[in-house]
């Protein structure tokens, strides 16, 4: 790789206040509609939408570790199948099928359930073709 690329890359990863930003991606091959939120908060009063998260985390005492089911305010953007999303500057911190049950490993998400993620994370989500269930894949 040449040095300007890589000058390039690191300048586009940089955030407004000059440090490295990582930002969240979502992919959705699933053959139905996504939706994400770049913003979920356990401020009720900060966004007129509701996500509600079975692995939220919040905290810094040791139980902060501990994922714990929790409806916070939240923008849903809609996100067709065959389309992505996120990936700075915009990042991406949780998804769902508002209509679809669906796999994170061996973990079945009830359909409208979100699933939160690191800001480093790139998830993927398609169709397995013998059970049509949704199996999405955090990298």
């Amino acid at each position: 790789m040449k040095p300007t690329t890589l000058l390039t890359i690191l300048a586009l990863s940089l955030s407004p206040t000059g440090t490295l930003a990582a930002c969240g991606k979502v992919t959705n091959n699933s053959g139905r509609e996504m939706r994400y939120t770049t913003n979920p908060n356990p401020n009720l009063s900060a966004r007129p939408g509701r996500c509600r998260f079975w692995n939220w985390y919040d905290g810094d005492g040791p139980l902060s570790l501990i994922p714990r089911d929790k409806t916070v305010s939240c923008d849903q953007v809609r996100l067709a199948s065959g389309s992505s999303a996120g990936n700075c500057p915009v990042d991406v911190d949780g998804f769902t099928f508002a209509n679809d049950a669906y796999w994170i490993g061996a973990r079945r998400v009830g359909a409208g359930v979100w699933t939160k993620f690191p800001d480093i994370v790139d998830v993927t989500c398609r169709r397995v073709p013998v059970t049509g269930s949704i199996l999405c894949t955090l990298i």
